[in-house]
Protein backbone atom coordinates (compact mmCIF):
# COMPACT_ATOMS: atom_id res chain seq x y z
CA UNK A 1 0.00 0.00 0.00
CA UNK A 2 1.07 3.25 -0.72
CA UNK A 3 2.58 5.88 1.78
CA UNK A 4 2.71 9.77 2.23
CA UNK A 5 4.72 11.55 4.48
CA UNK A 6 2.37 13.56 6.63
CA UNK A 7 2.56 15.56 9.70
CA UNK A 8 5.85 17.89 10.61
CA UNK A 9 4.11 21.80 10.04
CA UNK A 10 0.88 23.13 10.76
CA UNK A 11 1.42 26.17 8.13
CA UNK A 12 3.23 28.38 6.39
CA UNK A 13 6.12 30.01 7.56
CA UNK A 14 5.90 33.62 9.66
CA UNK A 15 7.57 36.73 9.60
CA UNK A 16 9.83 36.01 11.73
CA UNK A 17 10.73 32.83 10.56
CA UNK A 18 9.46 29.08 11.50
CA UNK A 19 5.65 28.90 12.26
CA UNK A 20 4.82 30.73 15.46
CA UNK A 21 1.72 31.68 14.50
CA UNK A 22 -0.29 35.22 13.52
CA UNK A 23 -0.85 35.96 17.05
CA UNK A 24 2.70 36.48 18.15
CA UNK A 25 4.05 37.99 14.99
CA UNK A 26 1.25 40.72 15.22
CA UNK A 27 2.36 40.81 18.92
CA UNK A 28 5.95 41.42 18.06
CA UNK A 29 5.50 43.92 15.74
CA UNK A 30 2.98 45.83 18.06
CA UNK A 31 5.72 45.97 20.66
CA UNK A 32 8.45 46.73 18.42
CA UNK A 33 7.43 50.56 17.46
CA UNK A 34 6.58 50.97 21.09
CA UNK A 35 9.74 49.57 22.60
CA UNK A 36 11.90 51.82 20.54
CA UNK A 37 10.30 54.64 21.26
CA UNK A 38 10.34 53.84 25.09
CA UNK A 39 14.15 53.30 24.76
CA UNK A 40 14.58 56.43 23.26
CA UNK A 41 12.12 58.20 26.08
CA UNK A 42 13.23 56.50 28.82
CA UNK A 43 16.70 54.62 27.48
CA UNK A 44 17.60 51.88 30.18
CA UNK A 45 14.36 51.62 32.11
CA UNK A 46 12.49 51.77 28.23
CA UNK A 47 14.73 49.21 27.32
CA UNK A 48 14.16 46.69 30.33
CA UNK A 49 10.05 47.14 29.48
CA UNK A 50 10.60 46.32 25.96
CA UNK A 51 12.99 43.06 27.08
CA UNK A 52 10.23 42.78 29.98
CA UNK A 53 6.66 42.87 27.07
CA UNK A 54 8.66 40.90 24.16
CA UNK A 55 9.31 37.41 26.54
CA UNK A 56 5.66 38.34 27.99
CA UNK A 57 4.29 37.77 24.58
CA UNK A 58 6.67 34.76 23.50
CA UNK A 59 5.50 33.23 26.94
CA UNK A 60 2.14 34.08 26.53
CA UNK A 61 1.92 32.54 22.57
CA UNK A 62 3.89 29.37 23.17
CA UNK A 63 2.39 26.53 22.64
CA UNK A 64 1.17 23.28 24.63
CA UNK A 65 -0.82 20.22 24.33
CA UNK A 66 -3.46 22.14 26.07
CA UNK A 67 -3.16 25.48 24.03
CA UNK A 68 -1.03 28.29 24.44
CA UNK A 69 -1.77 30.24 28.32
CA UNK A 70 -3.29 33.25 25.83
CA UNK A 71 -5.77 30.71 24.35
CA UNK A 72 -6.37 29.17 27.91
CA UNK A 73 -6.98 32.91 29.00
CA UNK A 74 -9.60 33.87 26.04
CA UNK A 75 -11.22 30.30 26.72
CA UNK A 76 -11.82 31.01 30.55
CA UNK A 77 -12.92 35.04 29.53
CA UNK A 78 -15.25 33.77 26.49
CA UNK A 79 -17.13 31.59 29.12
CA UNK A 80 -17.52 34.01 31.83
CA UNK A 81 -18.99 36.33 29.09
CA UNK A 82 -21.56 33.72 27.84
CA UNK A 83 -22.66 32.33 31.62
CA UNK A 84 -23.11 36.27 31.98
CA UNK A 85 -25.00 36.82 28.43
CA UNK A 86 -27.38 33.53 28.94
CA UNK A 87 -25.68 31.77 25.70
CA UNK A 88 -24.69 28.92 27.41
CA UNK A 89 -28.66 28.20 26.75
CA UNK A 90 -30.49 27.39 23.79
CA UNK A 91 -33.54 27.11 22.95
CA UNK A 92 -35.84 27.46 19.60
CA UNK A 93 -36.76 30.51 19.04
CA UNK A 94 -40.23 29.56 18.22
CA UNK A 95 -40.84 28.24 21.74
CA UNK A 96 -40.12 31.66 23.27
CA UNK A 97 -43.35 32.26 26.01
CA UNK A 98 -45.01 35.54 24.52
CA UNK A 99 -45.40 37.10 27.94
CA UNK A 100 -41.65 37.18 28.23
CA UNK A 101 -40.89 40.86 28.05
CA UNK A 102 -36.36 41.64 29.04
CA UNK A 103 -38.16 45.36 29.48
CA UNK A 104 -40.22 44.69 32.18
CA UNK A 105 -39.85 44.69 36.32
CA UNK A 106 -36.79 45.89 38.26
CA UNK A 107 -33.01 46.19 37.37
CA UNK A 108 -32.63 42.39 38.58
CA UNK A 109 -35.50 41.21 36.61
CA UNK A 110 -34.40 42.75 33.37
CA UNK A 111 -31.07 41.30 33.35
CA UNK A 112 -32.35 37.90 34.13
CA UNK A 113 -34.90 38.13 31.65
CA UNK A 114 -32.71 38.96 29.26
CA UNK A 115 -30.68 36.29 29.97
CA UNK A 116 -33.48 34.47 29.17
CA UNK A 117 -34.31 35.56 26.03
CA UNK A 118 -31.11 35.74 24.98
CA UNK A 119 -31.18 31.83 25.16
CA UNK A 120 -34.47 31.99 22.64
CA UNK A 121 -32.33 32.17 19.43
CA UNK A 122 -33.02 31.00 15.35
CA UNK A 123 -29.94 29.21 15.18
CA UNK A 124 -27.89 26.98 18.18
CA UNK A 125 -24.31 27.69 18.10
CA UNK A 126 -22.54 27.32 15.40
CA UNK A 127 -24.95 27.01 12.66
CA UNK A 128 -26.07 31.24 12.77
CA UNK A 129 -26.92 32.76 9.46
CA UNK A 130 -28.30 29.04 7.68
CA UNK A 131 -31.12 29.17 5.16
CA UNK A 132 -32.36 27.42 2.45
CA UNK A 133 -32.47 28.48 -1.19
CA UNK A 134 -33.91 25.34 -2.45
CA UNK A 135 -35.69 23.05 0.07
CA UNK A 136 -38.62 21.60 -2.56
CA UNK A 137 -39.38 18.36 -1.59
CA UNK A 138 -37.07 15.61 -4.03
CA UNK A 139 -34.82 17.99 -4.86
CA UNK A 140 -31.55 18.42 -3.59
CA UNK A 141 -31.59 20.66 -0.90
CA UNK A 142 -29.52 23.70 -1.45
CA UNK A 143 -28.47 25.86 1.88
CA UNK A 144 -27.32 29.53 2.06
CA UNK A 145 -24.78 30.37 4.30
CA UNK A 146 -24.16 34.29 5.70
CA UNK A 147 -22.81 33.63 8.91
CA UNK A 148 -21.71 36.88 10.72
CA UNK A 149 -18.67 38.11 10.05
CA UNK A 150 -17.85 35.42 7.28
CA UNK A 151 -18.06 34.90 3.82
CA UNK A 152 -20.88 33.97 2.33
CA UNK A 153 -21.29 30.16 0.76
CA UNK A 154 -23.78 27.07 -0.47
CA UNK A 155 -23.33 23.99 0.43
CA UNK A 156 -24.87 20.75 -0.63
CA UNK A 157 -25.03 16.80 1.38
CA UNK A 158 -24.40 13.92 -0.55
CA UNK A 159 -25.32 10.43 0.75
CA UNK A 160 -22.54 8.01 -0.08
CA UNK A 161 -21.77 4.29 0.09
CA UNK A 162 -18.37 5.17 0.75
CA UNK A 163 -14.96 3.61 -1.23
CA UNK A 164 -14.22 0.51 0.72
CA UNK A 165 -16.91 -1.91 1.41
CA UNK A 166 -15.52 -4.95 2.40
CA UNK A 167 -12.23 -6.67 2.11
CA UNK A 168 -9.95 -5.12 -0.45
CA UNK A 169 -6.55 -5.40 -1.50
CA UNK A 170 -3.87 -2.83 -1.33
CA UNK A 171 -3.69 -1.94 -4.86
CA UNK A 172 -8.01 -1.26 -4.46
CA UNK A 173 -7.20 1.09 -1.50
CA UNK A 174 -4.33 2.83 -3.41
CA UNK A 175 -6.82 2.94 -6.73
CA UNK A 176 -9.38 4.72 -4.45
CA UNK A 177 -6.87 7.12 -2.74
CA UNK A 178 -5.32 8.00 -6.29
CA UNK A 179 -9.33 8.73 -7.52
CA UNK A 180 -10.08 11.00 -4.24
CA UNK A 181 -6.99 13.08 -5.04
CA UNK A 182 -8.17 13.39 -8.42
CA UNK A 183 -11.58 14.72 -7.16
CA UNK A 184 -9.61 17.13 -5.16
CA UNK A 185 -7.79 18.28 -8.01
CA UNK A 186 -10.70 19.26 -9.78
CA UNK A 187 -11.23 21.78 -7.46
CA UNK A 188 -8.09 23.59 -7.91
CA UNK A 189 -8.44 25.05 -10.47
CA UNK A 190 -9.18 28.89 -10.64
CA UNK A 191 -12.34 28.55 -12.89
CA UNK A 192 -13.52 25.76 -10.82
CA UNK A 193 -16.71 27.33 -8.59
CA UNK A 194 -16.47 24.49 -5.67
CA UNK A 195 -13.57 25.09 -2.97
CA UNK A 196 -14.18 22.93 -0.35
CA UNK A 197 -15.11 19.10 0.20
CA UNK A 198 -16.34 18.06 3.65
CA UNK A 199 -16.05 14.32 4.41
CA UNK A 200 -18.22 13.08 7.02
CA UNK A 201 -18.40 9.34 8.59
CA UNK A 202 -21.01 8.89 11.43
CA UNK A 203 -20.83 6.06 13.49
CA UNK A 204 -24.12 4.85 15.12
CA UNK A 205 -25.78 1.91 16.45
CA UNK A 206 -27.08 -0.43 13.33
CA UNK A 207 -30.74 0.48 12.43
CA UNK A 208 -32.08 -2.94 11.27
CA UNK A 209 -35.23 -1.33 9.96
CA UNK A 210 -33.94 -1.91 5.86
CA UNK A 211 -33.00 -5.36 6.83
CA UNK A 212 -36.15 -6.68 8.41
CA UNK A 213 -37.93 -4.74 5.28
CA UNK A 214 -35.85 -7.10 3.27
CA UNK A 215 -36.76 -9.99 5.07
CA UNK A 216 -40.74 -9.50 5.51
CA UNK A 217 -40.00 -9.22 1.33
CA UNK A 218 -38.47 -12.67 1.39
CA UNK A 219 -40.22 -14.16 4.10
CA UNK A 220 -42.60 -17.50 2.93
CA UNK A 221 -45.87 -16.96 4.28
CA UNK A 222 -45.88 -20.51 5.34
CA UNK A 223 -42.72 -20.02 7.92
CA UNK A 224 -42.60 -21.41 11.14
CA UNK A 225 -43.69 -18.83 13.86
CA UNK A 226 -41.38 -19.52 16.38
CA UNK A 227 -38.39 -19.54 13.96
CA UNK A 228 -39.46 -16.08 12.71
CA UNK A 229 -39.88 -14.91 16.02
CA UNK A 230 -36.00 -16.58 16.99
CA UNK A 231 -34.78 -14.56 13.87
CA UNK A 232 -36.27 -11.24 14.73
CA UNK A 233 -34.97 -11.83 18.19
CA UNK A 234 -31.42 -12.37 16.69
CA UNK A 235 -31.90 -9.39 14.53
CA UNK A 236 -33.04 -7.00 17.37
CA UNK A 237 -30.27 -7.97 19.58
CA UNK A 238 -27.66 -7.71 17.14
CA UNK A 239 -29.16 -4.15 16.22
CA UNK A 240 -28.82 -3.03 19.66
CA UNK A 241 -24.94 -4.22 20.37
CA UNK A 242 -23.61 -3.56 16.89
CA UNK A 243 -22.58 0.08 15.31
CA UNK A 244 -22.82 0.71 11.58
CA UNK A 245 -21.10 3.54 9.68
CA UNK A 246 -22.98 6.34 7.20
CA UNK A 247 -21.31 8.10 4.82
CA UNK A 248 -21.78 11.68 3.70
CA UNK A 249 -19.85 14.13 1.73
CA UNK A 250 -20.87 18.24 1.88
CA UNK A 251 -19.67 20.46 -1.08
CA UNK A 252 -19.32 23.90 -0.67
CA UNK A 253 -19.57 26.93 -3.51
CA UNK A 254 -18.80 30.77 -1.79
CA UNK A 255 -20.46 32.81 -3.26
CA UNK A 256 -17.66 35.39 -5.49
CA UNK A 257 -17.98 37.71 -8.49
CA UNK A 258 -16.75 34.42 -10.39
CA UNK A 259 -19.91 32.43 -8.95
CA UNK A 260 -22.39 35.63 -9.58
CA UNK A 261 -21.14 36.00 -13.07
CA UNK A 262 -22.00 32.37 -13.81
CA UNK A 263 -24.80 32.48 -12.72
CA UNK A 264 -26.19 35.49 -14.13
CA UNK A 265 -25.27 33.72 -17.47
CA UNK A 266 -28.02 31.40 -16.59
CA UNK A 267 -30.67 33.96 -15.90
CA UNK A 268 -31.38 36.71 -13.53
CA UNK A 269 -31.14 36.80 -10.06
CA UNK A 270 -32.27 33.54 -8.16
CA UNK A 271 -33.47 31.45 -10.87
CA UNK A 272 -30.02 32.27 -12.55
CA UNK A 273 -28.34 30.78 -8.91
CA UNK A 274 -30.94 27.43 -9.39
CA UNK A 275 -30.08 26.64 -13.06
CA UNK A 276 -26.07 26.85 -11.78
CA UNK A 277 -26.17 24.73 -8.86
CA UNK A 278 -28.73 22.11 -11.27
CA UNK A 279 -25.71 22.25 -13.48
CA UNK A 280 -22.96 21.90 -10.30
CA UNK A 281 -24.52 19.55 -8.50
CA UNK A 282 -24.69 16.91 -11.49
CA UNK A 283 -21.25 17.55 -12.22
CA UNK A 284 -20.04 17.30 -8.87
CA UNK A 285 -22.40 13.70 -8.23
CA UNK A 286 -20.43 12.44 -11.35
CA UNK A 287 -17.19 13.19 -9.71
CA UNK A 288 -17.83 11.42 -6.64
CA UNK A 289 -18.97 8.57 -8.31
CA UNK A 290 -15.68 8.66 -10.42
CA UNK A 291 -13.77 8.83 -6.92
CA UNK A 292 -14.92 5.39 -6.24
CA UNK A 293 -17.39 6.17 -3.46
CA UNK A 294 -20.59 3.78 -4.79
CA UNK A 295 -23.79 5.14 -4.87
CA UNK A 296 -24.47 8.89 -4.72
CA UNK A 297 -27.50 10.68 -4.19
CA UNK A 298 -27.78 14.38 -2.83
CA UNK A 299 -29.84 14.86 0.27
CA UNK A 300 -33.24 16.77 -0.10
CA UNK A 301 -33.54 19.71 2.29
CA UNK A 302 -35.73 17.22 4.55
CA UNK A 303 -32.90 14.54 4.49
CA UNK A 304 -30.24 16.93 5.85
CA UNK A 305 -32.41 18.47 8.14
CA UNK A 306 -33.21 14.78 9.73
CA UNK A 307 -29.63 14.01 9.48
CA UNK A 308 -28.97 17.22 11.97
CA UNK A 309 -31.45 16.45 14.05
CA UNK A 310 -29.90 12.68 14.58
CA UNK A 311 -26.75 14.33 15.51
CA UNK A 312 -28.34 16.17 17.99
CA UNK A 313 -30.30 13.69 19.20
CA UNK A 314 -29.11 10.34 18.29
CA UNK A 315 -32.16 8.00 18.98
CA UNK A 316 -33.68 9.93 16.19
CA UNK A 317 -33.22 7.95 12.97
CA UNK A 318 -30.95 9.37 10.64
CA UNK A 319 -33.08 8.81 7.76
CA UNK A 320 -36.32 9.46 9.60
CA UNK A 321 -37.16 13.01 7.54
CA UNK A 322 -41.00 12.83 7.42
CA UNK A 323 -41.61 14.50 10.08
CA UNK A 324 -38.57 17.25 10.75
CA UNK A 325 -39.05 20.63 10.48
CA UNK A 326 -36.92 21.38 7.35
CA UNK A 327 -36.64 25.39 8.77
CA UNK A 328 -35.65 24.02 12.39
CA UNK A 329 -34.56 21.09 12.89
CA UNK A 330 -32.87 22.30 16.06
CA UNK A 331 -32.99 20.77 19.52
CA UNK A 332 -32.93 22.73 22.85
CA UNK A 333 -29.58 22.34 24.66
CA UNK A 334 -27.43 23.76 27.64
CA UNK A 335 -23.91 24.39 27.76
CA UNK A 336 -21.22 22.74 30.75
CA UNK A 337 -17.57 23.71 30.07
CA UNK A 338 -16.28 20.63 28.19
CA UNK A 339 -19.92 19.80 26.89
CA UNK A 340 -22.85 20.78 25.41
CA UNK A 341 -25.94 18.53 26.72
CA UNK A 342 -29.60 18.60 24.14
CA UNK A 343 -32.98 18.16 25.73
CA UNK A 344 -35.85 17.09 23.57
CA UNK A 345 -38.43 14.03 22.91
CA UNK A 346 -36.94 10.72 21.66
CA UNK A 347 -38.95 9.46 18.78
CA UNK A 348 -40.84 7.27 21.80
CA UNK A 349 -42.41 10.54 23.02
CA UNK A 350 -40.42 10.36 26.69
CA UNK A 351 -38.10 13.32 27.44
CA UNK A 352 -34.37 12.67 26.67
CA UNK A 353 -30.91 14.02 26.94
CA UNK A 354 -27.50 13.51 25.38
CA UNK A 355 -24.15 14.97 26.20
CA UNK A 356 -21.91 15.81 23.53
CA UNK A 357 -18.01 16.80 23.40
CA UNK A 358 -15.75 17.71 20.13
CA UNK A 359 -12.18 17.88 19.62
CA UNK A 360 -10.49 19.27 16.74
CA UNK A 361 -7.11 17.18 15.53
CA UNK A 362 -4.37 19.79 15.26
CA UNK A 363 -2.31 19.43 12.90
CA UNK A 364 0.11 19.83 14.38
CA UNK A 365 -0.06 16.55 16.69
CA UNK A 366 -0.05 14.27 13.86
CA UNK A 367 3.21 12.95 14.29
CA UNK A 368 5.59 13.09 11.07
CA UNK A 369 6.44 9.62 9.38
CA UNK A 370 4.56 7.36 6.25
CA UNK A 371 1.04 6.91 6.50
CA UNK A 372 -1.24 4.84 4.14
CA UNK A 373 -5.03 6.01 3.41
CA UNK A 374 -6.19 3.93 6.06
CA UNK A 375 -4.07 6.04 8.75
CA UNK A 376 -7.28 7.26 10.61
CA UNK A 377 -9.06 3.36 10.81
CA UNK A 378 -8.18 3.25 14.67
CA UNK A 379 -10.84 6.15 15.27
CA UNK A 380 -13.51 4.36 12.51
CA UNK A 381 -13.49 1.01 12.00
CA UNK A 382 -10.71 -0.81 13.95
CA UNK A 383 -12.42 0.72 17.18
CA UNK A 384 -13.79 -1.99 19.43
CA UNK A 385 -16.06 0.33 21.63
CA UNK A 386 -19.55 1.06 20.77
CA UNK A 387 -19.13 4.76 21.13
CA UNK A 388 -21.42 7.34 18.85
CA UNK A 389 -18.98 9.48 17.14
CA UNK A 390 -18.48 11.85 13.78
CA UNK A 391 -15.45 12.68 12.31
CA UNK A 392 -15.31 15.51 9.67
CA UNK A 393 -12.35 16.23 7.62
CA UNK A 394 -12.47 19.62 5.87
CA UNK A 395 -10.28 20.06 2.99
CA UNK A 396 -9.80 23.40 0.96
CA UNK A 397 -7.83 23.90 -2.25
CA UNK A 398 -5.19 26.17 -3.29
CA UNK A 399 -4.86 26.89 -6.94
CA UNK A 400 -0.76 24.82 -7.86
CA UNK A 401 0.72 28.44 -8.52
CA UNK A 402 0.07 29.66 -4.92
CA UNK A 403 0.59 26.50 -3.35
CA UNK A 404 3.96 26.20 -5.03
CA UNK A 405 5.15 30.05 -4.15
CA UNK A 406 4.33 29.42 -0.43
CA UNK A 407 6.29 26.27 -0.27
CA UNK A 408 8.99 27.76 -2.04
CA UNK A 409 8.89 30.69 0.34
CA UNK A 410 8.67 27.78 3.05
CA UNK A 411 11.51 26.12 1.92
CA UNK A 412 13.59 29.23 1.47
CA UNK A 413 12.61 30.36 5.64
CA UNK A 414 13.82 27.37 6.87
CA UNK A 415 17.29 26.90 5.02
CA UNK A 416 17.68 30.80 6.60
CA UNK A 417 16.97 29.56 9.73
CA UNK A 418 18.97 26.24 9.59
CA UNK A 419 21.75 28.43 8.32
CA UNK A 420 22.19 30.92 10.88
CA UNK A 421 21.60 27.44 14.44
CA UNK A 422 24.57 26.12 12.51
CA UNK A 423 26.63 29.79 12.02
CA UNK A 424 25.89 30.01 15.84
CA UNK A 425 27.30 26.35 16.47
CA UNK A 426 24.50 25.48 18.34
CA UNK A 427 22.13 21.61 17.77
CA UNK A 428 20.19 22.02 14.93
CA UNK A 429 16.29 22.03 15.44
CA UNK A 430 14.19 18.78 15.10
CA UNK A 431 11.28 20.44 13.99
CA UNK A 432 13.12 22.80 11.66
CA UNK A 433 14.67 19.72 10.07
CA UNK A 434 11.06 17.91 9.67
CA UNK A 435 10.02 20.93 8.77
CA UNK A 436 12.10 21.56 5.93
CA UNK A 437 11.52 17.80 4.72
CA UNK A 438 7.64 18.43 4.62
CA UNK A 439 8.09 21.59 2.48
CA UNK A 440 10.24 20.09 0.13
CA UNK A 441 7.91 17.09 -0.37
CA UNK A 442 5.40 19.65 -1.19
CA UNK A 443 7.31 21.35 -3.33
CA UNK A 444 8.58 18.84 -5.31
CA UNK A 445 4.61 17.32 -5.52
CA UNK A 446 3.74 20.36 -6.98
CA UNK A 447 6.42 20.70 -9.70
CA UNK A 448 4.62 22.33 -12.97
CA UNK A 449 2.95 19.41 -14.67
CA UNK A 450 2.31 17.54 -11.77
CA UNK A 451 -1.51 17.77 -11.85
CA UNK A 452 -1.32 18.51 -8.14
CA UNK A 453 -2.77 21.47 -6.21
CA UNK A 454 -2.55 22.72 -2.76
CA UNK A 455 -4.29 22.10 0.05
CA UNK A 456 -5.37 23.14 3.55
CA UNK A 457 -7.39 20.89 6.00
CA UNK A 458 -8.72 20.68 9.38
CA UNK A 459 -10.61 17.57 11.21
CA UNK A 460 -13.16 17.57 13.99
CA UNK A 461 -14.36 14.57 16.42
CA UNK A 462 -17.17 14.82 18.29
CA UNK A 463 -19.05 11.81 20.43
CA UNK A 464 -22.81 11.46 22.30
CA UNK A 465 -23.54 10.05 25.25
CA UNK A 466 -26.12 9.48 27.43
CA UNK A 467 -24.62 10.57 30.49
CA UNK A 468 -21.77 12.43 31.99
CA UNK A 469 -19.65 9.46 33.47
CA UNK A 470 -21.13 7.68 29.85
CA UNK A 471 -18.92 11.02 28.07
CA UNK A 472 -15.44 10.88 30.32
CA UNK A 473 -15.57 6.96 29.84
CA UNK A 474 -15.64 7.60 25.52
CA UNK A 475 -13.45 10.78 25.74
CA UNK A 476 -10.62 8.11 27.51
CA UNK A 477 -10.67 5.62 24.82
CA UNK A 478 -11.29 8.24 21.81
CA UNK A 479 -7.98 9.63 22.80
CA UNK A 480 -6.53 6.42 23.43
CA UNK A 481 -7.88 5.29 19.96
CA UNK A 482 -6.27 8.70 18.45
CA UNK A 483 -2.85 8.21 19.99
CA UNK A 484 -3.12 5.06 17.91
CA UNK A 485 -3.73 6.89 14.99
CA UNK A 486 -0.53 8.64 15.51
CA UNK A 487 -1.88 11.71 16.88
CA UNK A 488 -0.50 12.54 19.96
CA UNK A 489 -3.06 15.13 21.25
CA UNK A 490 -6.60 15.75 20.58
CA UNK A 491 -7.88 19.72 21.42
CA UNK A 492 -11.43 19.72 23.10
CA UNK A 493 -13.04 22.56 22.15
CA UNK A 494 -14.05 23.67 26.18
CA UNK A 495 -16.04 26.79 26.58
CA UNK A 496 -17.63 26.39 23.30
CA UNK A 497 -18.65 22.96 22.69
CA UNK A 498 -21.89 23.92 21.12
CA UNK A 499 -20.72 25.86 18.01
CA UNK A 500 -17.62 23.44 17.81
CA UNK A 501 -20.65 20.18 17.91
CA UNK A 502 -21.78 21.80 14.49
CA UNK A 503 -18.23 21.87 12.66
CA UNK A 504 -18.98 17.91 12.50
CA UNK A 505 -22.22 18.57 11.19
CA UNK A 506 -22.94 18.50 6.74
CA UNK A 507 -23.19 22.14 7.02
CA UNK A 508 -19.20 23.03 6.34
CA UNK A 509 -18.12 25.27 8.87
CA UNK A 510 -15.38 25.37 11.25
CA UNK A 511 -12.59 26.07 8.61
CA UNK A 512 -10.87 29.18 8.25
CA UNK A 513 -10.62 29.82 4.58
CA UNK A 514 -6.92 28.97 3.11
CA UNK A 515 -5.19 32.89 3.46
CA UNK A 516 -3.80 34.19 -0.03
CA UNK A 517 -0.57 35.53 -1.16
CA UNK A 518 -1.43 39.49 -1.19
CA UNK A 519 -0.47 38.89 -5.40
CA UNK A 520 -2.72 36.41 -6.26
CA UNK A 521 -5.45 38.56 -3.88
CA UNK A 522 -4.51 41.63 -6.51
CA UNK A 523 -4.50 39.21 -9.85
CA UNK A 524 -7.88 38.03 -8.80
CA UNK A 525 -9.02 41.87 -8.50
CA UNK A 526 -7.38 42.30 -12.07
CA UNK A 527 -9.04 39.37 -13.67
CA UNK A 528 -12.51 40.16 -12.12
CA UNK A 529 -15.49 38.06 -12.13
CA UNK A 530 -15.99 37.79 -16.06
CA UNK A 531 -18.33 39.28 -18.73
CA UNK A 532 -21.70 38.20 -18.27
CA UNK A 533 -22.54 38.29 -21.67
CA UNK A 534 -19.99 35.61 -22.54
CA UNK A 535 -20.81 32.26 -22.77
Amino acid sequence: MQTRVLGGEGGSRGFFGGSHGRTRTVALIAVAPVGAVLTIALQGLGLGIWVATTALVFLATIKTHRGSPLVRWQGRQRWVERAKTGTVVFKPVATRPADLDPAQGSRAERKAKTRQWNAYRDWPDGAQGMYWLQRAPGKPGIAWHAPIGEPAYLSVAFAVEGAIRGIESDAFVDLVGKAFGGLLARYGSRSALPKRVQSLTRTIPVDSAYHEAWVWEQLDEHAVPKLVASYDEVVRRTAHAGLMQRHYFVVSWPITTEFRAAAGRRGPAQAGWLALMAAEIESVRSHLVSAKLGQVDPLTAAQTAAVLRHMQAPSWPIDQAGDVDVDAPWVASHDELSATITDGIGPDGQPEQWWHRTAQIPIDSVETGPRTAMWLAPLLSRMPHPIIRTLSVQIEVAPAADARRAARTDVTHDLADLAAQREKGVLTSEELTTGLSAARSRLDDLRPGSGHHGAGWVAHLSISARTRDDLIDATAKITEAAGNAGISSLTWLDTQQAAAAACTWPIARGMKPISKPAGASVRGLLAGGGSKAAI
